[in-house]
């Protein structure tokens, strides 16, 4: 690397900086509603636990309790992630987002560099991977979002230890690797693995490829094992266990026609989570796609497709790589995903969309390589790119045409099968499609002008085209708020400030079927999700939620067993059933959306008031039962009717009696409980039962029982008693050694040969 890629390399880094100024200098932080609603409590979760000192092995504030550090959703192991340490968490939360798009750029420039790409279309692949409608889309799907980041450093490296293996680029190689792999989004990293073998057959061949790749994932293991053994460990205890069945994987499959997205990128409407302007929803199972962009950029298509006709070195390996991303992105469309799930190699995946991933960056990587091909004047893939820019343009032309006719906006509405309202988006196409026919004529003419003008004034003009073409297409994609939308909304002075002594249940959000949820939604828009406590965004301010839905389908196995008992008796049209359920859940406000018409009485939507609360008694979060039952739960609850404090046993010999929590002082993974009772009783905690809990009185070990389906207690003797828990994951404590000795040799390799290297600057020696 020399200072002309330096200077490339800041650009790249100054067209970032330019793109996301307002959040990295102007006070703005990234809202969707993934981001809002899951990442950023959670990270925030996080955050606190590692500020306070204690280890984050247990999260109390959701679902009674659930694991943290063996539960990779948090990433608590992720190096990258401890930006959110940096300043107000706002900012840190957004700096590491952030982050993660300089090093896609970088990662990206520097990989097409080792595979010979000139700078000129090195810049050309990075700005198109690293600020591209793939990568820029994920940011709201953050370990899919991470993983495609680091994809490029990854493969930089690993194809260096491929082409000259020794110890030192192995171990840059493993640890950039395992950092990854700390991730553990298994559908990503499957992906990245396949182009890593791929690339590898390409470049060395299979030799060097067998017996290379495999040390290098092996050691990359080993430096992940702090996150990879706890979590295979997890998995057994949670829902994953069970797999998906296959109608939610096969509905969350990629339509067949979406590649369209390739040449006009909003075909299917330009997605913003703010706002609605996704018109082709019903093409989509969800309603909206997983991965909101193919996109990156009509120039990739027309030089991708065009070194597939001029037959460019790796046209057979990407084409192979692109149609195995596409049939099984396309889920049963075709017999591939189906035969993978009867053979037990496919019930782990919620989305097959994810897998077009693997084609897009294919794609990305050849179509540069590709570029690189047409500006040292090679003049087959040149008369190649014209012919297919012209069949694109003239592609973009149908749609364009069609918006022109008298019937068009009755005629788009139906064809999107949207309701009444729908002709209004009907302009916003006919726009969109224009601008996207534009690109391609933009296109078409840069490459006819390529031979005539001189080459700083056509790259100059083609960086242009490549922004202008990115900036339009991700725009709206990754949304941003201001400083106040993160503020605490008013309900918040209407609950009681003791929060540690309760949980909120919101059964406003397990109504989302009624026509006032979707009301209230278009009316607030993002500000919706802010004032309505929707779980788990209320946890930043310190407020706990239990029986909430399983966002991401990681909550424990007990957890999942109650609410299916509270779905059961919801189901069955009692209408007591948040009270009931949430008497064992130390449940003390129920929570209820407002009308729409209620809502839009406020002065403005920053201070709607869009829930009502109701308040109920609640146990606390340890009590002693004064009733015991081993009926069914819900039969239970509707006849005679639930009686507080109770606990439900699955051993009917367990008997209540007399007892009080005198006091009781809680931490991350462990509580205190000072308790009096005058006879033997049956003491129930409110916190979810995992095999790594344990529980002493006065110092003596004693078992933990299941109560309340997903709950546990223990039986107490007469008398006054301390009671402790404590929560400690053994499996993170022995796999985080393997990471640090891993780790540790890793940089052992790298430092040596730095110092081999400034020893001896007269040999040749490989840069790491």
């Amino acid at each position: 690397m020399d200072r002309r890629d330096l200077w490339c390399l800041t650009g790249l880094a100054a067209i970032a900086t330019l793109a996301f100024a307002d959040v990295l200098f102007g006070g703005n932080s990234f809202y969707h509603p993934d981001l809002f609603l899951y990442h950023y409590p959670m990270k925030h979760i996080v955050r606190e636990a590692m500020l306070s000192g204690e280890f984050p092995f247990w999260n109390r504030l959701y679902s009674g309790g659930q694991p943290i550090a063996a539960n990779p959703a948090y990433e608590l192991f992720y190096p990258l992630q401890w930006l959110i340490l940096v300043g107000p968490y706002r900012l840190g939360f957004a700096l590491h987002i952030v982050a993660h798009v300089y090093l896609a750029l970088t990662g990206m420039y520097l990989l097409l560099r080792e595979m010979r790409t000139g700078r000129p279309a090195s810049v050309f692949g990075s700005l198109s991977f690293g600020m591209g409608g793939l990568l820029i889309g994920c940011m709201a799907i953050l370990p899919t979002f991470f993983v495609w980041s680091l994809a490029p450093i990854v493969g930089w490296s690993v194809l260096r230890a491929l082409r000259e293996p020794s110890a030192s680029r192995l171990g840059v190689a493993a640890l950039l690797a395992g950092m990854q792999l700390i991730i553990a989004e298994p559908i990503a990293i499957v992906q990245v693995w396949i182009l890593l073998l791929a690339g590898g057959l390409i470049a060395v061949g299979i030799r060097r490829t067998v017996l290379v790749l495999p040390a290098i994932a092996m050691a990359s293991f080993l430096v992940a094992a702090v996150q990879i053994v706890p979590a295979l460990d997890f998995v057994r205890d949670s829902i994953r266990s069970v797999g998906f069945s296959f109608d939610t994987v096969k509905d969350n499959a990629m339509p067949p026609a979406r590649p369209i997205e390739l040449v006009i990128p909003h075909w299917y409407g330009r997605y913003n989570p703010i706002q609605p302007t996704y018109w082709g929803g019903a093409a989509f199972n969800r309603g909206f796609p997983y991965l909101p962009s193919l996109y990156n950029g009509v120039a990739i298509a027309v030089l991708a497709l065009a070194g597939l006709l001029s037959l460019a070195r790796g046209s057979g390996a990407v084409a192979m790589l692109s149609l195995l991303s596409y049939f099984l992105a396309i889920g049963d469309r075709t017999p591939l995903l189906r035969t993978l799930y009867q053979a037990g190699l496919a019930r782990g995946i919620r989305y097959p969309e994810k897998f077009a991933a693997m084609g897009i960056v294919a794609i990305t990587l050849f179509a540069a390589t590709v570029a690189d091909r047409l500006l040292s004047g090679d003049r087959r893939t040149r008369r190649a790119a014209i012919i297919v820019a012209a069949l694109f343009a003239a592609a973009s032309t149908i749609p364009v045409v069609w918006s022109l006719l008298p019937a068009w906006p009755q005629s788009f509405a139906d064809y999107w099968h949207l309701p009444p309202a729908g002709p209004e988006l009907a302009g916003l196409a006919r726009t969109n499609w224009l601008i996207g026919l534009a690109m391609c004529g933009g296109l078409l003419l840069l490459l006819a002008m390529f031979p005539r003008l001189e080459i700083r004034r056509w790259l100059m003009l083609a960086l242009t085209v490549v922004l202008f073409d990115i900036a339009f297409t991700i725009d709206g994609i990754a949304a941003r708020a201001g400083e106040s939308f993160f503020t605490p909304p008013d309900v918040l002075r209407l609950l009681d400030r003791d929060h540690d002594n309760y949980t909120v249940l919101h059964r406003g959000e397990w109504k989302k079927s009624d026509t006032n949820y979707r009301a209230l939604r278009h009316l607030l828009g993002p500000w919706f999700s802010r004032n309505g406590l929707v779980p788990y965004s209320q946890t930043v301010w310190g407020v706990r939620s239990t029986l909430e839905g399983d966002f991401d389908e990681t909550n424990l196995l007990p957890t999942r067993a109650l609410l299916d008992e509270m779905i059961r008796l919801r189901d069955s049209g009692y209408p007591s059933w948040a009270e009931s359920f949430g008497a064992i859940a130390n449940v003390r406000y129920i929570v209820d959306y407002r009308t729409a018409l209620q809502a839009a009485a406020a002065p403005d939507r920053e201070h709607a008031s869009v829930v009502r609360l109701t308040r109920i008694p609640n146990t606390g979060q340890y009590y002693f039962a004064q009733e015991v039952s081993s009926a069914d739960p819900a039969a239970f609850m509707i006849s005679p009717g639930i009686h507080r404090p109770i606990a439900f046993v699955s051993s009917p010999m367990l008997q209540p009696g007399s007892g009080r929590v005198l006091r009781a002082v809680e931490h991350a993974n462990s509580a205190t409980v000072d308790v009096e009772c005058a006879s033997s009783a049956l003491f129930v905690a409110t916190v979810t039962r995992h095999k790594y809990w344990t529980a002493t009185i006065d110092g003596h070990p004693s078992p933990l029982l299941p109560i309340n389906v997903a709950y546990q207690g223990l039986v107490v003797p007469a008398g006054t008693h301390v009671i402790e828990m404590r929560y400690r994951n053994p499996l993170v404590i022995g796999s985080a050694a393997v990471s640090s000795l891993a780790a540790a040799a890793c940089l052992a390799a790298i430092i040596a040969h730095a110092r081999r290297k400034r020893a001896s600057p007269e040999k040749p020696a490989s840069i790491v």
